[in-house]
């Protein structure tokens, strides 16, 4: 029997990975005292969320890869505002250019075109060879990582 499962994965900024729960990731997504991350207090740090295809609840392969950074405020709680700022850029970037305002004829709409680079630039990360190669290892048990 399969299914889909999804791995959230943390990577220092000495490449170090670090392998979150989903329970703690959503946890960490309340954005509350309650949940933080005092050792990344104050840092932007780089993230992974994996998609992977369980073949009877053991992972087989990598389905989908998204990286993504992760804003931590001066106490270590994630940055709600910029999380959500972030989506948003995601969003715009992603709208086809059917759904945005009509066009006019001596103006010419960019929002989307700045939305796509800052999104490539501020929101997503592009991992070198080898950590891509451990993060997706990771995401099916072949290369061990720390637990958060």
């Amino acid at each position: 029997m399969s299914s889909v499962s999804v791995r959230f994965f943390i990577i220092t900024d000495d490449s170090e990975i670090f392998r979150v729960s989903l329970n703690k990731f959503e946890r960490l997504l309340e954005c509350t005292s309650e949940e933080k991350l005092e050792r990344f207090a104050g840092k932007r740090l780089r993230a992974a969320e994996i998609g992977v295809k369980l073949e009877n609840r053991k992972p087989t392969e990598v389905i989908r890869a998204i990286y993504y950074y992760l804003h931590f405020n001066e106490k270590g709680i994630l940055d709600k505002d910029r999380l959500t700022n972030d989506a948003n850029v995601v969003s715009i970037a992603g709208i086809s250019s059917m759904f945005t305002q009509k066009t006019q004829k001596n103006i010419i709409n960019a929002q989307q075109e700045f939305a796509k680079r800052k999104r490539d630039h501020a929101v997503w990360w592009k991992p070198d060879m080898q950590i891509e190669r451990n993060i997706l290892d990771a995401s099916i048990d072949e290369f061990k990582c720390k637990k958060l």
